[in-house]
């Protein structure tokens, strides 16, 4: 009998430890029947074909601007409308990021993509400093130095007729951002089949793949299937690598006897250059300087640079030569601006600024990005309840024929002088608000540099009856990669 009781007693606790969330679930399901939006049974479908950004415009079509979708247990409501949007991005109550974003927790930590609340808002309050443009424009001299490297990779591939140009892309951006953010070479480009390059895509791979699978999604035991196996195998490397550079940099620094940003700005090396300090360094000197930063903490951030900014750029990258295959008149403005700005990238450069907003219009890198509602949330005429998550759907805030007449057509003009008459949350490919992309101008300038650099070298053109399959993965990419043929100028 004492068993029994025992048991009862322990079941009751669980029930009434589960109780408010059960509640909250009842309220959510209750509140969710006056939102339009799909069964999960059309969700699977459409997951299962591939095809989700065709089947979000359908939603939009036969919905309106806002609905929602159940993902299992979670339910989602996503906002399409300019207005919306300005209000649920520059609401500074709005910082928690939803569930979906625990698939990269274990290994971005509580980088500053994941995290939420004070704990966001200190770290980007001192991570701010480390983009300032002027900090920024040092990273140029190796984003110029991997473009020539990626010219003589090309250059192999001239005249010899269409060929898949994204991996070419995606090693340049992961040795551009391993220098920029940790200060190594990795020489990605050379040395494809290193152990560090192997294991950055094989694991961005499996969280693409397990952030649209409902098995794998919610599955507790995820990290005993063979998927799993494999990304704990490049956790370990990863995570090894970035301890190992810390340790490696800080002794830099140490021996060089630096041990603040004022010492950094000063030091030169023998020859009497000025130091180029990373990502990295930075965070170091601020930990010394006192900032209350752990080499955990470190670690967390550099990996979220990395993540963040090597595939986000390189599906900016590859999407934009795309267009500019496909559209010869544009590509040649674009190569007469880059002849004129040789040298000079950091600059306003506004054609080729137009393309590569019209391109991130088009194909934004995040195509839906989502926050946590902690309290009730009242947007336009709708209130979100407490434990529902808010997405801003960018892919079609990008298609509303309001502000962007054929909504499907390449034109860099949008942005080139007619910019002001469009609605400011019209485009949020990097966010807005207080919580917006912090490397914007770093991925800007990068877009610029190799961009240009390209025009300058190459004519790109179009690989025969090809289009690209945008899947929206964590980050945007082309199921089908990126064909282009290319012709040395």
């Amino acid at each position: 009998m004492n068993t029994l009781a025992l048991i009862a007693f322990a079941l009751w606790a669980l029930f009434m430890r589960c109780l408010p969330k059960i509640m909250e679930f009842i309220k959510l399901r209750q509140w969710s029947s006056s939102i339009p939006g799909p069964t999960i049974s059309e969700l699977i479908e459409n997951v299962k074909k591939g095809q989700i950004l065709s089947w979000f415009k359908e939603l939009r079509q036969k919905h309106g601007s806002t609905f929602r979708i159940w993902f299992g247990k979670d339910l989602m409501v996503f906002f399409t409308d300019p207005e919306d949007i300005k209000q649920l991005l520059g609401n500074n109550n709005l910082l928690y990021k939803s569930s979906n974003y625990k698939i990269v927790t274990p290994w971005l930590g509580n980088g500053l993509l994941t995290n939420g609340g004070e704990s966001w808002h200190t770290r980007r309050k001192f991570l701010t400093p480390a983009f300032h443009f002027r900090i920024l424009s040092e990273f140029k001299e190796p984003m110029e130095e991997n473009c020539r490297i990626l010219m003589r990779r090309l250059d192999e591939k001239v005249e010899g007729g269409e060929f898949d140009i994204y991996p070419y892309i995606t090693l340049f951006a992961l040795d551009v951002i391993c220098e920029t953010a940790m200060g190594i070479k990795k020489n990605a480009q050379m040395q494809s089949e290193s152990e560090y390059v192997k294991a950055v895509q094989q694991i961005c791979h499996i969280l693409h793949k397990r952030s649209f699978s409902f098995w794998q999604r919610n599955n507790i035991f995820f990290k005993f299937t063979q998927d799993g196996r494999k990304r704990d195998a490049c956790l370990k490397i990863l995570h090894d690598e970035t301890d190992r550079v810390i340790k490696l940099r800080r002794k830099m620094l140490e021996d060089s006897k630096i041990t603040s940003m004022l010492e950094a700005e000063k030091s030169c090396d023998s020859f009497g250059q000025k130091k180029r300090f990373a990502f990295l360094d930075m965070l170091l000197i601020s930990q010394m300087e006192g900032v209350p930063l752990t080499d955990r903490e470190i670690r967390e951030e550099v990996d979220t640079f990395m993540f963040e900014g090597h595939d986000t750029t390189s599906s900016a990258i590859g999407f934009a030569i795309y267009l500019l295959s496909q559209h010869a008149e544009v590509q040649k403005q674009a190569y007469e601006e880059a002849v004129a700005f040789e040298g000079r990238e950091k600059e306003s450069m506004p054609y080729l600024e137009a393309i590569i907003k019209e391109t991130l219009r088009l194909y934004p890198s995040v195509p839906f990005y989502s926050r946590s509602v902690k309290e009730d949330l009242q947007v336009g005429q709708i209130t979100v309840p407490k434990g529902a998550s808010v997405s801003i759907l960018s892919y079609m805030v990008h298609r509303d024929e309001q502000y962007y007449p054929e909504p499907e057509k390449f034109d860099p003009s949008r942005y080139f002088k007619n910019e002001k008459d469009l609605h400011p949350f019209s485009f949020v490919a990097f966010s807005a608000g207080p919580r917006n992309c912090i490397g914007q101008k770093f991925a800007v300038l990068e877009l610029k540099c190799s961009l240009s650099h390209l025009l300058r070298n190459f004519e790109f053109l179009p690989a025969k009856d090809f289009k690209p399959n945008p899947l929206p993965e964590l980050v945007m990419k082309s199921g089908n990669g990126i064909k282009v043929c290319v012709k040395r100028r």
